[in-house]
């Protein structure tokens, strides 16, 4: 005997080229077995029935039901198994993976990131806890507060807690999420702000407000308001007439 002690994986997604790459991934990886694939959630849970996996890759949008739905099912199955989930950027899906302390890997699959995912993995192969993840995973993902805005071409839902600042654009609103990631939204800064939750958002002009979870530092004599999210500093001017109220 080698001494390998195997783990058991099942692989679910709809896109074959996605289970192509990541059976390519883990061949590299000899203490991985892959047990079988599946397309969809249904078939997906036939799958982790009969061959109960130590661990699951599942993706999140599938057609029908979704990943979320087969990880309902399989706590109401009592069906205890270690789930990572693989899904293209989705930073409100992400948020709800930290606070419920699922795994995750982004698409494309990081080689890097997949051999971190084992090596966590097999520091604690137990997921005793799994009902309770499971719970957590439920109530973010339901209790979903985010707002609906128009844009040009249709709406955004938007969660208020990603903003990092918001400028104003003639009647319309420049939405940052970051320095690179912003959208346009057709409704002036003054109708945006009434939208969002009261006392999370702070005025530094007549053309821009600031998420106040964001603010690292203010410079009263230069009027500069300094953000940081994500590790990057934004700074932004402060009107002396708001300056007061930021304080």
């Amino acid at each position: 005997m080698n001494g390998i002690k195997y783990i058991k994986t099942v692989l679910i997604d709809d896109e074959p080229e996605a289970v192509e790459v990541l059976t390519s991934l883990l061949s590299g990886h000899p203490q991985v077995e892959i047990m079988a694939t599946a397309a969809n959630a249904d078939s997906g849970l036939e799958v982790i029935m009969k061959e109960n996996p130590d661990l699951v890759f599942l993706d999140i949008r599938m057609p029908g039901k979704t990943g979320f739905d087969l990880v309902a099912r399989l706590r109401d199955l009592n069906l205890a198994t270690t789930i990572v989930f693989v899904t293209a950027y989705d930073e409100y899906a992400i948020r709800a993976f930290k606070v419920a302390a699922f795994d995750y890997l982004l698409k494309p699959v990081d080689p890097d990131a997949l051999a971190e995912t084992l090596k966590r993995y097999a520091v604690s192969r137990a997921d005793a806890d799994f009902r309770q993840k499971v719970d957590r995973l439920l109530q973010h993902l339901h209790h979903d507060n985010r707002i609906r805005v128009n844009t040009r071409a249709g709406f955004l839902l938007i969660d208020p807690a990603e903003i990092a600042y918001v400028l104003a654009d003639g009647n319309y609103s420049r939405v940052f999420f970051s320095l690179t990631q912003t959208e346009m939204v057709t409704i002036n800064l003054g109708s945006l702000l009434a939208m969002l939750p009261e006392g999370h958002f702070l005025r530094l002009s007549r053309s821009a407000f600031v998420n106040r979870a964001f603010i690292y530092r203010v410079d009263r004599k230069k009027r500069i308001c300094e953000l940081r999210k994500d590790g990057v500093v934004i700074q932004l001017e402060v009107t002396r007439d708001f300056l007061r109220e930021l304080e």
